[in-house]
């Protein structure tokens, strides 16, 4: 986590000075710091993948819907990178499209599950 932190830092201060010159330069390195920590960040998803499969294994969930949690989770990260980096560049129509797309990805991702959940109480209620 420090590692992400001075990244963080630094980025801003370069973006600071780099953006007093020319605003766009102090947006280059702004996404060139996201990219950084979201490769960091991605680097470390295997850990996650690992726990992940450990909980399925002990529990006894089918893959399917570990899957569509993981799917979901990595939606709702690329939104809010997206959206973030539209609002930083002024953009707040852009990044309130995206947050919505992102919003209805994830319904429909989801749709096997609700689709299950609804079966199984009709099956109780019968």
């Amino acid at each position: 986590m420090l590692k992400v932190v001075i990244i963080g830092v630094a980025a801003i201060f370069l973006s600071l000075l780099a953006g007093s010159a020319r605003r766009e330069y102090g947006f280059a390195i702004a996404v060139c710091a996201a990219v950084a920590i979201s490769a960091y960040g991605l680097s470390k998803i295997s850990l996650i993948i690992e726990q992940v499969q450990a909980f399925e294994d002990a529990i006894g969930l089918e893959h399917e819907y570990i899957a569509i949690l993981l799917k979901m989770v990595g939606i709702a990260y690329l939104t809010q990178l997206a959206v973030s980096l539209c609002g930083d560049a002024g953009q707040g129509a852009i990044a309130s499209q995206i947050g919505f797309a992102g919003k209805v990805s994830m319904l429909i991702v989801s749709l096997p599950v609700i689709s299950s959940l609804v079966r199984t109480i009709g099956e109780l209620l019968s």
